[in-house]
């Protein structure tokens, strides 16, 4: 009778344990999505910049530079910011690593990026000359600080989730970027080649918006699974 009361007792510990970690056994691995965006259609003439007005921007560019309003590689497009669009389960942890906008060779580099709601955005300013930072937000709050001397670096946060505005310096008016506030961690922009990666994401079905500075804005979908990758391709047209 012993016997019976002891076996049945440890069964009935190992049924609680596996009704315990049944959960844990449940757990769904965060994914990833990637995927290309790409153009296809007739690309408008480059923006020529001549330097002149500045002799340190002339020194650094002597026969000028452009500035493409489309940049295409291999059919991809590049500084597409991409983002998902359907609201994700759960709370994101905020991102705490600074982005870099830098000034170098009189043009802002990059030309186009993306951060999380209070994620730092340093401004760096790379060249022996002065330059004045001036974003055009609608929601967020704008400033427009000047950089006089080459290694200066200033740091501010967007505290409001913001589409695409634009960075100018109104010393330089051919400068331009483009910035993206979001109030998840879901996001990237496009690499040279049109490809991008958005990585720790939940599995789900998701719909991927895709947002460029002077083309419409496209999405598609991309379905997740534990552990996986899924995978979008979405392509802009032009005339």
């Amino acid at each position: 009778m012993k016997t019976t009361l002891t076996l049945t007792a440890a069964a009935a510990a190992v049924l609680a344990l596996s009704i315990q970690r049944a959960p844990e056994a449940q757990a769904q691995a965060a994914g990833k999505i990637t995927g290309k965006i790409s153009f296809k259609g007739t690309l408008p003439e480059p923006i020529k910049i001549r330097m002149s007005a500045d002799p340190r921007c002339l020194q650094a560019n002597p026969n000028g530079t452009e500035r493409k309003q489309i940049d295409v590689s291999g059919g991809g497009l590049a500084n597409v910011i991409v983002s998902i669009k359907t609201p994700v389960k759960g709370t994101a942890a905020p991102l705490t690593t600074p982005v870099i906008l830098d000034q170098q060779g009189c043009m802002y580099a990059p030309p186009a990026l993306a951060l999380m709601v209070n994620q730092p955005l340093k401004i760096r300013n790379s060249d022996e000359t002065l330059h004045n930072v001036h974003p055009r937000p609608v929601v967020n709050a704008g400033f427009n600080i000047g950089q006089p001397r080459k290694g200066m670096e200033s740091e501010k946060k967007f505290d409001k989730a913001e589409t695409i505005f634009p960075v100018s310096c109104d010393v330089h008016p051919w400068m331009r970027s483009y910035i993206a506030v979001f109030d998840h961690p879901y996001f990237a922009v496009t690499k040279a080649d049109g490809t991008f990666e958005i990585g720790n994401v939940p599995p789900g079905e998701y719909e991927v918006q895709a947002e460029h500075p002077t083309l419409k804005i496209m999405t598609g979908k991309a379905v997740v699974k534990s552990g996986g990758t899924g995978t979008v391709e979405i392509t802009f047209t032009g005339k």
